[in-house]
């Protein structure tokens, strides 16, 4: 087994253990990090690799929160982007030493805003530079971002709850943990799913579409195909796709759609079902999903809303590594990456 398998398999435990900090030794820090986000007029996200894909989550349930919150690549908020007063940036790494994210530390003193930071790592130089610090209290990950990834999501999301017409409470951390332990007992089923359909197919083509905070996994699922399978992808919003992108479909193509429970659900519906009638190998993710779904289809389990990117991606992961298999590439090791990328220039 790759150590990439056995850090997906034991991530619903790992994100029992995160949650479990949140409600405990980290409460404090998020009601910190809550008032300093109050205070401030402008609040950016910003986050590289995996951490950004985490970002479109949290910025999504930021937005719905009533709070509008920008999310920035961190080389492009480096280079590019200028702080304005009264600000709180947000930033998102799961080692706290990504290079991009260590030279802005400065430039958002120089603006004196406020820094808050999701890490995993307490002694990093992003942690000790933050004015407030969300631990995600998981075990690292061997290489590949697994419960290292999903748990920032679990943390950020936690940190929006603060910004809903009702403060967190116990009963959705309750919900949570019911969810999660859910996941244990359905991950041997998503293997079995994975592992006896036809999706992915090697030789395709794979796009990755959602909507709303799923967009997360969508380009979560990018990420790992490049990362764990050295295979290229493209990941986009389930609207955007429909508006030129679909001129692809008579290429081989493997397709991944996250549903969302109320929201556009007949109109993905529609274009699932469509999309199989012209041959692309569908692969359908979400909750209660309808019988009359064409393709492929794995089932997640309910959870309070907004919090279902930090589930949705576990099919995905163990489909990245089932292609890994597929194409002979060890899951484990990176060609050309770094495990955290400590310089700027070249490869």
């Amino acid at each position: 087994m790759s150590r990439y398998l056995q850090d997906i398999l034991d991530q619903p435990d790992q994100l029992l253990q995160s949650l479990q900090h949140s409600v405990d030794k980290g409460s404090g820090a998020l009601k910190k990090s809550a008032g300093l986000i109050t205070g401030a007029k402008n609040v950016f996200i910003t986050a590289i690799g995996a951490s950004w894909s985490a970002g479109i989550a949290i910025q999504a349930a930021f937005n719905e929160a009533g709070v509008q919150a920008v999310l920035c690549d961190a080389a492009d908020f480096l280079y590019f982007t200028r702080i304005p007063p009264d600000s709180a940036v947000l930033f998102l790494s799961r080692s706290g030493k990504s290079v991009e994210l260590v030279q802005a530390l400065p430039k958002c003193k120089l603006a004196k805003a406020a820094v808050i930071s999701i890490t995993n790592a307490a002694d990093s130089p992003l942690a000790e530079s933050s004015d407030a610090c969300l631990l995600t209290s998981v075990r690292f990950d061997h290489s590949i971002s697994v419960s290292t990834y999903s748990s920032i999501i679990l943390t950020g999301l936690l940190l929006t709850q603060y910004f809903r017409p009702q403060s967190p409470g116990l009963l959705i951390y309750d919900e949570l943990m019911e969810s999660l332990r859910e996941v244990n007992g359905r991950l041997k089923e998503w293997q079995d799913i994975i592992e006896t359909t036809s999706w992915p197919e090697k030789n395709g083509h794979t796009y990755f579409t959602a909507r709303g905070a799923s967009l997360a996994s969508a380009h979560e699922s990018m990420l790992l195909w490049e990362e764990v399978a050295k295979q290229p992808a493209a990941a986009l919003t389930t609207g955007a796709f429909r508006h030129g992108p679909q001129e692809i479909i008579d290429n081989p193509l493997n397709m991944a759609v996250w549903l969302e429970n109320n929201i556009a659900r007949d109109h993905d519906v529609k274009l699932i079902n469509d999309l199989v009638g012209k041959k692309v190998n569908v692969l359908s993710i979400g909750q209660e999903l309808p019988g009359r779904l064409k393709g492929h289809t794995v089932y997640v389990p309910s959870c309070p809303w907004l919090f279902s990117p930090v589930i949705n991606i576990i099919p995905l992961q163990l489909a990245a590594e089932k292609l890994a298999r597929m194409k002979g590439i060890d899951p484990d090791v990176f060609l050309y990456c770094n495990f955290i990328v400590e310089s700027e220039g070249g490869l």
